[in-house]
């Protein structure tokens, strides 16, 4: 009994096992290691960014030259618009992806997802779609949008923030909302194939929405731009807040995201061939000690 439970304890104890035992040998690999150091740091660097950026937005005021509106109403917005995409997906994503986003299309066509033509068809969707939602919240809202700055939700900067401030963020809040669902919708070695990737789109909807409203009104999708600015000009009522020298930010930063983070997971499967072999080469040598 001694015996054994020294055993156990000789286990259990990490720096005699790795005297004893000496460590995994998980470097065979170096493109596999350049890999995983590469997630790391880019998953490192924007929880931090996210996290960080959060304490500063949710202790600020929004203004938008006209008006103060307590953040505090930003987490029902950032929760209407998640839970939103969330309950979308899961009702269209069978039929066509639930996209809902020219720049989500964009990704999807440099993933090779989708075709140059019907990636067009689906931004001529999606632009013209958003223009209606915003035509129909000005029929249900004109005595409130009358007597108020309400803009009809409309993106604007912050007074604070400058043009390339409010680049970085859209395109950092791109760049995350992006990522998260080429990486749970499309990597079939994920959760791809559950019913799980609606929840984690939504919830980093979510987040993207906390952290910019106060500093941009949260872009990251050129059609949510689009929308609301050509019925807010076409109702008279197109300010320099709403078309102004920087709305090109919520274009331009929402398609270069796509762009990146095109090329950021289709690199994160450069060793997808790799892994494959050495798991037909994992599953050999089981079986030859099985039959031996």
């Amino acid at each position: 009994f001694n015996l054994i439970f020294q055993t156990h304890i000789f286990e259990m104890a990490s720096l005699i096992s790795l005297y004893q035992n000496g460590s995994p040998f998980d470097t065979s690999n170096p493109k596999r290691v350049i890999r995983d150091t590469a997630v790391e740091f880019m998953a490192t660097s924007v929880f931090i960014y996210f996290g960080t950026l959060s304490a500063g937005s949710t202790g600020a005021v929004i203004l938008d030259g006209v008006n103060e509106t307590n953040v505090a109403k930003l987490l029902p917005i950032a929760i209407a618009f998640g839970i939103t995409i969330t309950v979308l997906v899961y009702a269209i994503g069978h039929i066509t992806g639930g996209h809902m986003n020219p720049g989500v299309s964009l990704l999807m066509f440099l993933r090779r997802e989708m075709s140059f033509k019907k990636m067009l068809c689906y931004w001529l969707a999606q632009f013209t779609g958003a223009m209606l939602g915003s035509a129909i919240v000005l029929g249900s809202t004109t005595k409130y949008f009358n007597q108020r700055e309400f803009n009809l939700g409309a993106t604007t900067l912050d007074v604070n923030t400058t043009p390339l401030n409010g680049f970085l963020l859209e395109l950092m809040g791109s760049f995350f909302f992006y990522f998260v669902i080429a990486q749970t919708a499309l990597d079939k070695k994920g959760i791809a194939t559950s019913s799980i990737p609606p929840l984690a789109i939504g919830w980093s909807l979510v987040i993207t929405h906390i952290c910019l409203i106060p500093f941009t009104g949260c872009g990251v999708n050129p059609a949510r731009t689009f929308g609301p600015s050509m019925i807010n000009c076409m109702s008279g009522r197109c300010s320099s807040s709403v078309v102004g020298p920087a709305y090109w930010v919520y274009y331009v930063a929402p398609f270069l995201a796509s762009f990146l983070v095109a090329e950021v997971t289709c690199w994160l499967q450069w060793t997808e061939e790799d892994d494959t072999v050495e798991k037909e080469e994992k599953n050999s040598d089981d079986k030859l000690l099985v039959e031996a």
